[in-house]
């Protein structure tokens, strides 16, 4: 058996190429941009998210699942409260954290054909002035998925983007006052 510091070559190139190669490991996985998602709001606009966000924060909240989309309605009030809402006013008025706030549903498989009337059903539960929060996907949830590393599709997932579309916070699952207070501190940094 040769021991380990016989393959160590002391040389200063190859430690500084070394270490650059550690450095650009480090950096090169620690953010990674959004990927596109094809989106119609309940206001009837088309949306590509994150270009057409590009230029402020985003919260895009996905629901994959019918139990997800379950779970993410016990995260809206608390949500629309942090980001929208403007009734609290002084320091904890909605605009605190200027950040935009997307739902975003996603239909997969044979459910696809139910787009408009998933659409229709939830202009009926939401108020006329989120319409333009609220959206619809076609997308494939499966690539999506890949994309992101999201390993269950039955919880709601939740994503801060910088003004580039650059994902700086992912948390996912049911709520929680713990989940959403480290999702505004985040905001707030």
């Amino acid at each position: 058996m040769v021991p380990l510091f016989m393959f160590l070559d002391p040389s200063p190139v190859k430690h500084f190429l070394l270490f650059f190669a550690l450095v650009f490991a480090l950096t090169s996985t620690a953010q990674q941009l959004f990927p596109t998602i094809e989106c119609e709001t309940l206001a009837d606009r088309r949306l590509a998210i994150p270009k057409d966000l590009k230029g402020k924060r985003s919260v895009i909240c996905l629901a994959m699942s019918p139990k997800a989309e379950r779970l993410l309605r016990v995260w809206n009030h608390p949500l629309y409260n942090a980001l929208i809402a403007d009734g609290m006013g002084g320091l904890m008025g909605g605009k605190m954290y200027n950040a935009q706030l997307c739902f975003v549903g996603m239909l997969k498989g044979i459910a696809k054909i139910g787009l408009n009337e998933a659409k229709n059903k939830s202009k009926k539960e939401i108020d006329k002035t989120l319409y333009s929060n609220f959206m619809v996907s076609e997308d494939s949830v499966s690539d999506l998925t890949k994309l992101l590393g999201i390993r269950t599709t039955s919880e709601p997932h939740f994503f801060i983007l910088d003004d580039k579309g650059i994902i700086i916070y992912q948390t996912q699952g049911a709520y929680s006052e713990e989940k959403m207070n480290a999702l505004t501190d985040k905001l707030l940094e």
